[in-house]
């Protein structure tokens, strides 16, 4: 009991001592107290929801990989690239074609017009509209074991229909800085 009273009484004049103190004294320890206890909580939080622990490995993997594509297109001719057997350029393996296809985002003015002459809805937008279009895809699917590319044709000034040609990227397009989707079969 007497121990209880003395703590009790110690307490009493430690804050007797910090009420001596002037208030803008007082709110600077209140602020300072503050600002260590949100630093500690984001301490604590960072090392149990911490950045990825892998993060560097796997971006370290995707640069090969990035690296390993970019070695094999660079190997292979310019001009017309197919996955199927044809006169005109050279036949890719599946393996070629997958890279080719996850590395190419640009679509030829050749396959845009070769996949409008089916769709006559977009061929009329398209050449009503000055030959542009919007946005382009260019995707792997990997059920399918295919490429499909899509663009949109813009629409008329004033208006807001626009037509979105997609189809199977069936060649490709090797410049001397890029590959782009040459042909697209949408029928």
């Amino acid at each position: 009991m007497v121990k209880q009273k003395r703590e009790i009484g110690m307490r009493a004049i430690m804050l007797s001592k910090i009420n001596q103190f002037p208030e803008s004294f007082r709110r600077s320890i209140g602020l300072a107290s503050l600002t260590i206890t949100i630093f500690f909580i984001f301490f604590v939080l960072n090392i149990i929801f911490g950045p990825d622990k892998n993060a560097e490995k796997k971006f370290v993997e995707q640069k090969k990989i990035q690296e390993k594509a970019n070695e094999l297109i660079s190997t292979l001719p310019r001009g017309v690239l197919t996955f199927y057997q044809s006169d005109i350029g050279q036949k890719l393996s599946s393996d070629e074609y997958k890279i080719v296809c996850n590395n190419t985002k640009i679509i030829t003015q050749r396959a845009i017009m070769g996949a409008n002459i089916t769709d006559s809805k977009a061929f009329n937008l398209y050449t009503a509209n000055g030959g542009t279009t919007g946005k382009y895809a260019v995707n792997w699917d990997d059920n399918k074991k295919k490429c499909f590319a899509k663009f949109t044709v813009k629409p008329l000034e004033g208006t807001s229909d626009s037509v979105t040609v997609e189809g199977e990227a069936l060649g490709f397009l090797k410049t001397s800085i890029d590959t782009r989707v040459y042909f697209i079969k949408n029928f």
